[in-house]
């Protein structure tokens, strides 16, 4: 190391102590809640790992949506190997150290790949933070999927590129586990981006950076990076095989609306948070003052970051005619036309080119909210600016535009100030928009010191403690942008609480949830409130808190739902009032809600259903309908009665629409998530209706004998029942589970094979390298 380079723990220190400052409150005790924490993967996988603690497959979920896939949840991520921390710590706080080991992987991948890229530390050192603690990633912290699978990004960069440029086996199988392990970190979009962005790369860099290498050698590298991918892949199959048949049986498997798609969109006046992040107010104290999501559009990743990417750039017209000498600002094209091009689609309606991606290339009808291909933009950015070191110097109109910078960074900060002091005190929006100037002109002014006293050969000052100054800048800049966006409560919140248990399922009208949700407690503009009202929060029974205290519900909130239970949700809010028999079908016996449906008793917001709601019954009668639209009419028709009647999917395969059954009764032996056996006795046929969700998979059987298993009012399940005594059985087994099993487990040697090899191959090269003696 020479006396002007930072030494190669330096980033990370100061890494660790943003990190405390951030999170310290987790490393004491307290836990994550605000949001997805709390209404989706704690009770997922705090489910999940119980099953798995009690020797059970956690295939299915019984608590919400009548009965949905767990294990095929793909945001579940129970595959993912650093979620099983679950299963050792208590897993409140496995939450957080799981996410704070994420940064610190973030940060060790874009340290090693901007190694590969030839940066000076000190330029690593500027991508290492910007990147790690970007507000893309930290902002997202309690996203779990999204910022683990992000975190393997400059990962998979590092792997490609050592890929192309060494062209190693050995390296190979370490790609096929680096994409693995972003697949199974369990968020897709993220997964599909960042391939879209290493595939970008590796073309580029083969059929444009290394034309002139033979056509041989460039196929074989683009070979090579095929099998990694395909590794990875397979790798991930014992996850990806489920999912992909949940996806077939959902809501999205046709695509989605334009409108819905692009509900989040990239709006262009946001770019101004870029270099003030909080320019529009922070809901950490309330004063976000904007419509949309703060966490969705964060893509702050410093000041100064920001201001070298910019000089990466106006570094690279100075000397791309000397590339060869100035190897680290060889890729900056390719990272300027990957950050504006990402920042053009996350635009999504807001700008044009989305549209003719929706309509005309594969995947882009699948994903919602195009603001997350911004992932792109701020990997880039944060490369670039570690390029930018290398062009950050004091040559004349340098010095200019940084005399002028602080100066105008100084007027602005005065004018803002002065204009406080004569605004309405009551105008909440130019308060806020004059705290992001005045920040704004503080990080100007701070910027062009920097410049200025920026040590040339000869200076008194200290090349090493002048970078080691701007790297300090950097943490405490994303340290402040990043404050409070985490909130934490203590644990009590995920133990035992007392809360009243309805006899049947519950459910939420979706008005009255959202309202509650997001208005109430997890008000997007201002965090505080529910931090505030944990204990309520914890008590309300939202969907999915109520699977902390295993009461189950006909609500699921979860991006990826049933087709047929999506629909079935749809009529009840279509039906309103006259949701009654809709309800009881599910066996609802508690509703939250304005609305009161006919019949229930009670005072708004909680309805009760008067009489006993069951589980399983029988009735005399079936009718059948062939296509979902007869379906959906008969169940809202005024005279349907679900305790008499049961509608079935297809057509009759008896030839009888009446079972002449009077009396019967039901026993339930056993109700375990992923089976249901019980003793039906009846004095003639019936079709025995279970209100659990009908999904491919499960398996029906009468006495030891398998029979069909009918799809029943849309969602439900049926089985035809002979008179007599009966044994029944329904259970439930992941389809072609095992072959995704075999798939990964041989993927997996391989790809431990492929390690070896290349280890082996790299040991018996340097023994060939090592001179003989001579005689």
């Amino acid at each position: 190391m020479t006396r002007r380079e930072i030494p190669a723990w330096l980033p990370f220190v100061l890494l660790a102590l943003v990190l405390f400052t951030l999170f310290h409150r987790l490393l004491s005790g307290q836990v994550l809640f605000w949001g997805l924490p709390s209404l989706q993967f704690y009770p997922w996988r705090h489910y999940a790992f119980d099953q798995i603690s009690a020797g059970r497959l956690p295939a299915w979920n019984p608590y919400v949506g009548a009965g949905a896939p767990l294990l095929a949840n793909y945001q579940s991520a129970l595959f993912y190997p650093p979620n099983w921390l679950f299963l050792l710590l208590p897993d409140a706080q496995a939450m957080g150290v799981i996410a704070i080991l994420h940064v610190i992987w973030a940060a060790v991948g874009m340290w090693l790949f901007t190694g590969a890229l030839e940066l000076t530390r000190f330029g690593r050192g500027v991508s290492t933070l910007s990147y790690a603690l970007s507000g893309y990633l930290i902002a997202r912290f309690g996203s779990f999927p999204t910022a683990d699978a992000g975190a393997w990004l400059p990962w998979l960069f590092w792997l490609v590129h050592l890929i192309i440029t060494r062209r190693h086996w050995r390296t190979v199988g370490w790609l096929g586990v680096a994409f693995g392990m972003q697949l199974l970190a369990g968020h897709a979009q993220t997964a599909w981006y960042s391939s879209v962005g290493l595939g970008l790369y590796a073309l580029w860099q083969v059929f444009w950076n290394r034309r002139r290498e033979p056509a041989r050698r460039r196929v074989r590298v683009l070979a090579l990076l095929g099998v990694g991918v395909l590794l990875g892949a397979a790798i991930a199959a014992i996850q990806l095989i489920p999912t992909v048949e949940y996806l077939r049986e959902s809501q999205r498997a046709s695509g989605l609306d334009y409108e819905t798609l692009t509900n989040l969109s990239y709006h262009p006046l946001r770019l101004i948070t870029m270099v003030s992040p909080n320019f529009y107010g922070t809901p950490v104290d309330g004063s976000f003052i904007t419509d949309g999501i703060f966490f969705e559009d964060a893509t702050y990743i410093g000041f100064i970051p920001f201001l070298c990417a910019i000089a990466a750039v106006v570094g690279w017209r100075h000397k791309r005619d000397f590339l060869t000498h100035y190897s680290a600002f060889v890729t900056v094209p390719f990272w300027v036309i990957l950050a504006l091009g990402s920042l053009l689609v996350a635009a999504g309606n807001y700008g044009p080119l989305y549209r003719l991606l929706y309509d005309h290339v594969p995947t882009f009808d699948s994903f919602r909210e195009p603001v997350r291909w911004l992932i792109l933009m701020v990997f880039s950015l944060s490369v670039l600016a570690g390029i930018g070191t290398q062009h950050w110097g004091r040559g004349k109109w340098i010095i200019f535009w940084s005399r002028l910078a602080a100066a105008g960074g100084g007027a602005m900060v005065i004018m803002a100030l002065v204009f406080r002091q004569y605004i309405n005190q009551d105008a909440e929006v130019m308060d806020v928009l004059t705290q992001g100037m005045i920040v704004l002109g503080c990080w100007m002014v701070v910027a062009a010191l920097l410049t200025l006293t920026q040590p040339l050969s000869g200076s008194r000052v200290s090349p090493f403690l002048w970078r080691v100054a701007v790297l300090a800048f950097i943490a405490v800049d994303l340290a402040w942008a990043s404050a409070g966006l985490t909130p934490t409560v203590t644990p009590d919140f995920y133990r035992n609480f007392s809360v009243s248990r309805p006899q049947g399922r519950i459910y939420w009208f979706e008005d009255y949830e959202d309202d509650i949700k997001f208005k109430r407690f997890f008000d997007l503009g201002d965090y505080r409130r529910a931090r505030d009202q944990w204990p309520d929060v914890r008590a309300s029974l939202l969907p999915n808190l109520n699977m902390l205290d295993r009461v189950p519900a006909l609500n699921n909130f979860d991006p990826l739902l049933p087709d047929y239970h999506a629909r079935y949700i749809d009529l009840i809010e279509q039906a309103g009032r006259d949701a009654g028999d809709l309800l009881l079908a599910a066996s609802v016996s508690q509703v939250y809600g304005e609305v009161q449906p006919t019949g229930w008793q009670g005072e708004a917001p909680v309805f009760t259903y008067p009489d006993e709601t069951p589980r399983a019954w029988l009735v005399p009668q079936a009718v059948w309908f062939e296509t979902k639209e007869k379906i959906e009419n008969a169940l809202l028709d005024p005279g349907w009665d679900p305790m008499q009647t049961v509608i079935l999917a297809g057509q009759s395969s008896t030839g009888s629409d009446s079972p002449v059954m009077t009396t019967g009764s039901i026993t339930i032996l056993e109700n375990s998530p992923d089976q249901v056996r019980c003793r039906v006795e009846t004095d003639g046929a019936a079709y025995l209706v279970i209100s659990n969700s009908w999904y491919p998979g499960w398996v029906a059987t009468v006495n030891g004998q398998e029979i069909p298993l009918y799809r029943a009012n849309l969602m439900f399940q049926a089985v035809e029942i002979p008179p007599g005594s009966t044994d029944v059985s329904l259970s439930y087994h992941l389809s072609h589970w095992e072959a995704g099993a075999g798939i990964t487990g041989l993927a997996l040697l391989v790809t431990l094979g492929l390690v070896l090899l290349g280890s082996l191959s790299l040991v018996t090269d340097s023994f060939r390298r090592i001179p003989l003696p001579e005689d």
